[in-house]
């Protein structure tokens, strides 16, 4: 042994995606105590009282699914102009 370095202690990587998680876990907290209140949602055909982060999780629902669908159009679009 006399002739070989000291043995270091290994190096512990730094847990990125745990630090990310928790920081999103924190802000996902932050907002839903943030928009805990009441609104008042008027239908076409009715009125309606839920809380605002629901109404924001319903929009962001009906956005991502009208993507979706839009996107699916247009790839089909394409697949039949190409086709001609």
């Amino acid at each position: 042994m006399e002739g070989q370095p000291p043995l270091r202690p290994a190096k512990r990587d730094t847990p990125w995606s745990l630090i990310v998680f928790g920081v999103l876990a924190v802000y996902l907290v932050v907002v839903a105590l943030l928009n805990s209140g009441e609104v008042d949602v008027k239908f076409v055909f009715f009125t309606t009282e839920i809380s605002l982060l629901v109404l924001i999780f319903l929009c962001l629902g009906i956005g991502f699914g009208a993507g979706w669908v839009f996107e699916k159009m247009r790839q089909r679009r394409k697949r039949g102009a190409s086709a001609s």
